[in-house]
């Protein structure tokens, strides 16, 4: 009855688990999805726009350089030229006029100074100045870079001689983590075209062949149309040359022709005018702003500005990482989830990348990544929720387990002390009935009785096995050592065991080494030889030869129990000590047994801290041998 009642509330235990386990898993991707969903939406109204520069950035920085566009030069008014006048800031109206001169003579497509040029800078005489050379350029342009000349005309000496236009390269102040990186062009201010639209149109004008250059994307900024710039390279990617050299004429002839010159100054001393910060480099006075100009008009000459990927395509993609990452993370074990998401990264960043070299496409991968992340550490709550119900299952059916093995072991207890009494009884009866009544019985009544004996007999065997099992599962087995010679005790094995062989006519011989004597458990050794002896006759064919041996090894006794039976297979040899095991064997499958013989062999050796061995061959026999610390 209590067996029939186990494995009902087993049975019962195991499919309110199984039918647990997946609601639950379900629940907890669903609820997992519908949490990032909702984390989703709140972070694209979250300003990630530092973590989008240094992104960016990145995706400049591994870029291929590209070369500077042929048809630019830059032309600095440096620290040498300004050392002809005691170091002034600005460009002496008698170097830019010479300077400009110069550039003209060799025929350029258009000269454009990029740096502040108004009445407080120079007199209105060194403006007439200017003005006269200017009118001989046939394509002469003033981009401002000073706040206050926006929307306001030419100086009246310039009015007519110049385009007076601003020249702004922009700086992020206020977006991208304020880092005032310049990432930006203007092509238009408050309505007014810039330097580099004007110039722009003019290239195309004179190069009609150029049909394929595609049109700039634009992207609004407050009051200004804006592009991204597709940094060609780090500093240096434009050489200038200085303003003393092309006064003195050492550029070859041509440097100039058919060009778009660009001047200003790259002074130091005026380090927040004169230079920029870049995806390339923070460093001061490390990129002149001239050359953040030359890289400007390279983007709108060659219609490659950098364009963002739309809202809609950002949201897509944050969504679609958001729930593949954070199921695929609850489903993987922590280490794979941390791989996982590093190789998520990195795809995403490589992605990413072939997008901006590719097809001038910044896609939005700061909101994907910081997704990513958060949804790593969303999960462990789920995890661990899910985690605490596996391991309240686990204990639940641990208990369960542990109940329903405490329930064996007292039924098999109980069993066997129950049984070991009667037995003795039936077994002292029939020996004393043959020992009395001997003379008076029939054969067939002797034969009768000798089998009870038998029977009986082995009937003890098997429950003083299962009570030794029964204390080992309790921890009730305790060494009662006392000094014996291993020799007395293995000749009373053979001694008892001696009856069983003459059934099957197999000799049992001994080989022992005089030993002194040691202290062990002579009951469970005693035990541990019986059972190897009677493994070996149960074995072993009709007709063949035992053999126990004896000898001791430095600070170990060896005894060893060899016969020539069937032998083991190398499968069951890894399992044949474990408990209820029984050999696979066809020739042995009918023999009687336990199972538990050879597990109590290993439990009674190794709780003397020794070890059993064992050699066998298909059809040569086998050999046991037990190793005893002296």
């Amino acid at each position: 009855m209590t067996k029939k009642t186990g494995s009902a509330d087993r049975n019962a235990f195991e499919k309110r688990e199984a039918e647990i386990k997946p609601r639950s898993k379900l629940f907890s991707h669903l609820s997992a999805t519908v949490l990032t969903l909702v984390f989703i939406f709140g972070l694209f109204h979250a300003d990630l726009q530092g973590l989008q520069g240094v992104l960016i950035d990145m995706l400049f920085r591994t870029q291929w350089s590209a070369s500077p566009h042929s048809d630019i030069s830059i032309v600095a008014y440096n620290e040498e030229s300004a050392s002809r006048y005691q170091g002034s800031n600005k460009i002496p109206a008698e170097e830019l006029l010479a300077t400009i001169s110069e550039i003209n003579k060799d025929r350029p497509l258009a000269i454009a100074l990029v740096a502040p040029l108004n009445e407080k800078l120079y007199s209105d005489t060194e403006l007439s100045q200017l003005s006269h050379v200017f009118s001989k350029v046939a394509h002469m342009y003033v981009g401002y870079t000073d706040n206050e000349s926006l929307g306001r005309n030419a100086p009246r000496p310039l009015f007519h001689t110049t385009h007076y236009i601003p020249g702004y390269v922009s700086r992020d102040t206020f977006s991208y983590g304020a880092d005032s990186v310049s990432r930006r062009v203007m092509l238009s201010i408050e309505g007014i075209p810039t330097l580099y639209n004007k110039l722009s149109t003019l290239y195309q004008n004179n190069h009609p062949s150029l049909t394929s250059i595609p049109k700039t994307r634009t992207e609004k900024f407050g009051d200004s149309l804006q592009t991204y710039i597709r940094w060609q390279g780090p500093a240096g990617t434009y050489q200038p040359h200085s303003t003393l050299a092309v006064i003195q004429k050492t550029f070859p002839k041509g440097t100039f022709t058919d060009k778009i010159v660009l001047i200003s100054t790259t002074l130091k001393t005026n380090k927040d005018a004169d230079f920029i910060f870049t995806p390339f480099s923070r460093e001061p006075f490390h990129t002149p702003l001239l050359e953040g100009a030359a890289h400007s008009l390279a983007t709108v000459l060659n219609g490659d500005g950098i364009y963002k990927s739309s809202s809609w395509v950002n949201s897509l993609i944050a969504i679609f990482i958001g729930v593949l990452s954070v199921n695929l993370i609850l489903y993987l074990s922590p280490g794979s989830g941390i791989i996982f998401l590093c190789s998520e990264i990195f795809l995403l960043f490589i992605s990413a990348w072939v997008c901006f070299s590719q097809y001038h496409c910044w896609i939005d991968i700061a909101h994907p990544i910081v997704i990513l992340c958060v949804s790593y550490y969303l999960v462990i709550p789920y995890r661990l929720v899910d985690e605490y119900k596996k391991r309240w299952h686990y204990q639940e059916k641990s208990e369960f387990m542990a109940e329903l093995e405490q329930l064996k072991s007292n039924f098999l207890s109980l069993m066997s002390h129950d049984l070991k009494t009667p037995l003795a009884r039936i077994q002292g009866n029939a020996e004393l009935a043959l020992s009395d009544s001997a003379d008076q019985m029939t054969p067939k009544q002797k034969q009768s009785l000798q089998s009870i004996v038998h029977t009986t007999e082995g009937l003890s065997n098997y429950v003083e096995t299962l009570l030794d099992l029964t204390r080992i599962e309790s921890s009730k087995v305790h060494l009662n050592k006392s000094s014996k010679d291993i020799n007395s005790v293995i000749n009373e094995v053979v001694k008892v065991k001696s009856l069983l062989a003459k059934e099957k006519k197999i000799e049992i011989q001994t080989k022992l080494e005089p030993l002194f004597s040691f202290k062990f458990d002579v009951k469970l050794i005693q035990q541990v030889i019986a059972n190897l002896v009677e493994n070996a006759i149960k074995y072993s064919p009709e007709g063949s030869l035992i053999t126990l041996t004896s000898k001791e090894d430095g600070s170990w006794v060896r005894v060893s129990v060899i016969d020539e039976g069937y032998g083991i297979s190398i499968e069951d040899q890894d399992k044949l000590f474990s408990k209820f095991f029984r050999g696979s064997d066809p020739k042995t499958q009918n023999e009687k047994g336990t199972g538990l013989g050879l597990y109590l062999v290993k439990y009674f050796v190794e709780l003397h801290q020794g070890f059993v061995n064992l050699n066998s061959q298909t059809e040569k026999g086998s050999v046991f041998t037990i190793s005893l610390p002296v």
